[in-house]
């Protein structure tokens, strides 16, 4: 019973394995006789097809023919279309699209054959003919690539290589250029003749589209690598019939008589030259497999591996340099190294090579050598010479391994090493977060030693002084994200704390765990004070502590949008003390300094927590009271009684040094709806408001109103003569003479001058603003920048004033122009001048918008040669962030520090800040306003030899500082 059962299962086994079907191969069959081709019976016929259909019969396949051209074949295996594609030659383009199988079918090559008639015996006699080549093949690539002497040919792409030889019968084309084997077979009795020309030797396979049917090229391999090994096997059963069909169809048939006579003498040599031609068959199936294991394992190395001929001309090259060079086979063969390398690299490898050839030994060295993509690798090179029986040398072997890895390696550790001790604080840590190594500056910084950091945490510290450790978040944030960095509050070891600025980098291994953080740590003590002393000058006023403009401007761009946005009105007052140059005239002014304290100390009281108060300079004051009411009734009571609050403070004697002092002040009184205007109309609006009270009486507090527009009249009728003055060039630039600490001139800054048509100076402080507010200052700023430039021309032809430098002042809407550097450039170039003896004066509230677009113009302009100087540095806009980003060559000390400075503390203090803080910054600084000797011995003392005012000289026409500066040439 058992053996029933068994019995059964097995027979069911054998019929399902009968049942099983066949393989189904689609095969691609495109026209290149006698390989593969559609015979004329419509059947696929030709070598490849015989040996596939002996491999099949094997393998149990059922073959599928599918005719196709070339390009269309190539196509269908890319796609899957079909599985199989013989007679395709290998080459490193292709094996990146398809897959090959390892034992190539047929060994071939190019051949070219002529139009009977026409002269072709090498490839230069090719230039200029009409050549045919199937469309897409090697042949076609080949040459398109080659210019011999003749210049190119004339290529005739075909989608079938017997179209080329129909082509050449009919005149159409010159030559055909295909495979052996196709043109021996399509050539038989046609008017082409096969030339001596032969080149390209090339490995015919089976081909399967990429990642598909690799089943297919193994069982290929397998069958292929057996026959060639056996004589006697269908492989070269085929070869000899194929090859006996094409002799056949060459020999005319007038031959055939003769054939057979000459075959009865040979009969009697066939058994001779068989057996030779089995000897031969088998030694070429061994040379070939060991040729073939040979290339294999060269190909598998990752050295550059070459062999050269005596002439230094490379004749081997393995797969590593193809790759490292960029090029194929077809590209480096036959070529020396100066058609692959640049002159230098060329002339080192050929002086190594010679001396290897020369001296018949084993050369050891190393080469740097750029690769495909142009960057240098250093190689270690070992060549080998290659010699005869006879001892003489036929050529070299060379073997080249990529070494740059491990000498940047070596280079980075040197610098690591370098960097280690820098003048930085640096520390490693294990991933425990103890220290492990600190260098010199962070331990000389800490104030502990090497030996007591290793092994501990590092030292706590905040992130604002006094405040909570973050060490903890620190060290998450730095594992999470790779990276920590931040200024950081902690302590040395003799507990005192400093600010520094601390990065902590982790460093991964491969498999993505932390193994070190290394960490660097500046002491920002210095700079730490710098800021907070740049921000109390940019941000505060220096005398009263208030916020100062800028600081103004920013609580007003912030409050705006948010009481628009809820519904509110904002009040602004301006208010200005009457007769104030009076007690800076009468009692000095330090007295009068101590009065804007006490009257900004007086104005805060009478002001809300949330509402500001600051100065803009000189007596001027500005109160923003934010939230002043919900509506303009409501918000104009508050505004009116805090002004007369204000008022009648200030009204309160003051006691100034010992002695009453009274003041009263005008207040102007302006609204901010949320349907009105911007700061700028806010504050004009202040302004027009604080002047009616002014010519209302003073002591007094006025509300804007439309009616007050009137006073502006007065300012269209001088924008309407500035307009009328600009058309007639009735301006003027007079230059008050910039000195050196040796009182020598060195420059001048130009200064506008205007008198109108009845004849009256007008001073710039009215019509500056005027020009500003209208427009009128941009052509007016280019002619001032223009006449300048000219004049410095004129100077610079005079020997004693060649070394003068011209200050151009440029304001903040002739600097915002989108021309404005294009403008400059051409005015010097005309000009003709240096652009270095240009400098162009900016003031503070350049600054305050738009600071990259700033940045960008500047450096242009330096770029150009341009020199920049910052006017009235200090005044109220300064700001340590922004200096050190502006590309500036000098800071320019206001007058106003300089009037008092020998008897103003706070005027001497912040002089010697802005000189430190040049010399820090690495800028020149020069002082304005200097009147008296004593003055200007006083700044040389802090530092500032460069002066300017009417110690010196007051600002003149040309023609008088030409007088000052040169008065050799002068009386000459």
């Amino acid at each position: 019973m058992i053996q029933r059962i068994f019995l059964l299962a097995l027979l069911s086994v054998c019929a399902l394995a009968q049942a099983a079907p066949a393989r189904l191969v689609r095969v691609g069959i495109y026209a290149n006789a006698p390989k593969v081709y559609i015979n004329a019976n419509g059947a696929a016929d030709g070598i490849l097809v015989d040996m596939l259909r002996e491999v099949a019969r094997g393998e149990q396949w059922t073959l599928q023919f599918v005719e196709c051209n070339w390009a269309q074949c190539l196509a269908a295996l890319e796609q899957g279309s079909i599985d199989l594609l013989p007679d395709v030659a290998w080459t490193e383009e292709r094996s990146r699209l398809l897959d090959f199988h390892e034992v190539p079918a047929l060994i071939s090559w190019s051949q070219v054959y002529r139009r009977s008639g026409v002269a072709i015996s090498s490839l230069a006699d090719l230039g200029g003919k009409r050549v045919a080549v199937l469309a897409g093949s090697i042949q076609q690539r080949f040459l398109a690539d080659l210019h011999g002497h003749g210049g190119p040919a004339r290529l005739v792409p075909v989608k079938t290589i017997a179209d080329g030889f129909d082509m050449a019968e009919r005149g159409e084309v010159d030559a055909v250029v295909t495979s052996y084997f196709v043109g021996r077979h399509l050539g038989a009795g046609r008017s082409v003749v096969e030339t001596p020309i032969m080149f390209q030797p090339a490995r015919l396979f089976y081909a399967v589209g990429k990642g598909r049917n690799r089943d297919l090229l193994g069982a290929l391999d397998l069958t292929l690598a057996n026959w060639q090994r056996d004589p006697d096997s269908a492989y070269f059963e085929i070869l000899e019939r194929w090859r006996t069909r094409d002799r056949i169809a060459q020999v005319p048939g007038w031959l055939w008589w003769a054939g057979g006579v000459i075959l009865a003498l040979l009969l009697g040599s066939v058994v001779l030259v068989v057996a030779l031609r089995l000897r031969i068959a088998r030694k070429i199936v061994a040379l070939w497999e060991t040729e073939h294991r040979l290339g294999t394992v060269l190909d598998s190395v990752d050295s550059l591996i070459y062999m050269k001929d005596r002439h230094h001309r490379y004749t081997y090259a393995n797969r590593s340099l193809r790759t490292f060079l960029g090029r194929d086979e077809a590209g480096i063969i036959g070529r020396q190294d100066s058609d692959l390398f640049s002159e230098p690299v060329a002339a080192q490898i050929l002086g190594d090579d010679v001396r290897t050839m020369a001296e018949r030994q084993r050369l050891v060295t190393e080469e740097t050598v750029p690769d495909a993509h142009g960057r240098p690798l250093t190689f270690v090179t070992t060549k080998i010479p290659l010699c005869r029986e006879d001892g003489s040398v036929y050529g070299l072997c060379g073997i080249s391994t990529d070494i740059s890895e491990r000498r940047a390696a070596e280079e980075a550790n040197r610098i690591a090493a370098t960097v280690f001790q820098s003048a930085e604080g640096m520390f490693v840590a294990g991933p425990d977060r103890r220290l492990l190594r600190v260098n010199d500056a962070y331990a000389s910084m800490t104030g502990f030693g090497a030996g007591e950091l290793a092994g501990a945490p590092l030292p706590a510290f905040s992130l604002e002084r006094d405040g909570e450790d973050a060490g903890a978040a620190m060290w998450a944030s730095a594992e999470a994200g790779g990276k920590w960095q931040g200024e950081i509050w902690t302590r040395r070891k003799n507990g005192r704390a400093y600010p520094a600025r601390l990065t902590v980098t982790a460093v991964r291994d491969a498999g993505g765990r932390i193994t070190h953080f290394v960490g660097t740590q500046g002491d920002i003590t210095a700079q730490t004070l710098a800021q907070d002393e740049i921000a109390k000058l940019a941000y505060y006023d220096s005398l009263t502590g208030l916020p100062n403009r800028r600081r103004l401007l920013e609580r007003l761009r912030h409050c705006l949008p948010l009481h628009r946005s809820r519904g509110q009105v904002l009040a602004l007052l301006i208010l200005d003390l009457d007769n104030f140059k009076d007690l800076n005239d009468l009692r000095g002014h330090e007295n009068g300094d101590r009065l804007l304290q006490q009257v900004g100390e007086r104005i805060s009281a009478c002001t809300r927590p949330g509402d500001t108060v600051a100065r803009l300079g000189g007596d001027e004051f500005v109160v923003v009271l934010e939230n002043a009411g919900m509506d303009e009734q409501e918000a104009a009571s508050h505004a009116a009684a805090t002004g007369w609050n204000i008022i009648a403070a200030v009204r309160e004697p003051f006691l100034i040094n010992g002695m009453p002092h009274f003041a009263t002040c005008s207040v102007g009184a302006a609204l901010a709806t949320p349907d009105d205007g911007d700061i700028d109309s806010l504050m004009k609006r202040g302004d027009m408001a604080m002047y009616g009270a002014k010519r209302n009486g003073r002591n007094t507090l006025q509300f804007f109103h439309p009616d007050m527009e009137a006073a502006v009249t007065w300012r269209l009728a001088l924008e309407g003569e500035l307009r009328d003055a600009l058309e007639r060039s009735t301006f003027a630039l007079h230059y008050q003479p910039q000195v050196d600490g040796q009182g020598r001139i060195t420059g001048a800054e130009a200064l506008l001058r205007w008198n109108n048509a009845a004849g009256h100076a007008v001073s710039p402080a009215e019509f500056i603003p005027v020009a500003e507010a209208c427009g009128l200052i941009i052509p007016l700023g280019r002619w001032a920048l223009r006449s300048a430039c000219t004049q410095l021309a004129h100077w610079h032809k005079r020997q004693a004033m060649r070394h003068l430098s011209v200050a151009v002042n440029v304001s903040a809407k002739q600097f915002r122009q989108p021309d404005f550097v294009g403008e400059v450039m051409s005015i010097v170039r005309e000009s003709g001048i240096d652009p270095a003896r240009l400098k162009l004066e900016l003031t503070e509230s350049v600054l305050v918008e738009d600071l990259d677009d700033t940045i960008g113009k500047m450096l242009q302009l330096k770029q150009f040669g341009v020199g920049f100087a910052l006017d009235d540095f200090g005044t109220g806009y300064s700001s340590l962030s922004y200096l050190k980003r502006l590309p500036l060559d000098q800071l320019k000390i206001d007058r106003s520090f300089v009037r008092d400075i020998l008897c103003n503390s706070n005027d001497a203090s912040i002089a010697r800040s802005i000189v430190a803080l040049a010399q820090a910054l690495g800028l020149g600084i020069i002082a304005e306003g200097v009147e008296t000797e004593a003055q200007r011995a006083f700044l040389a003392e802090l530092g500032c030899e460069s002066c300017q005012g009417y110690l010196f000289g007051k600002p003149m026409e040309a023609s008088a500082l030409e007088r000052l500066a040169a008065p050799e040439e002068i009386c000459s």
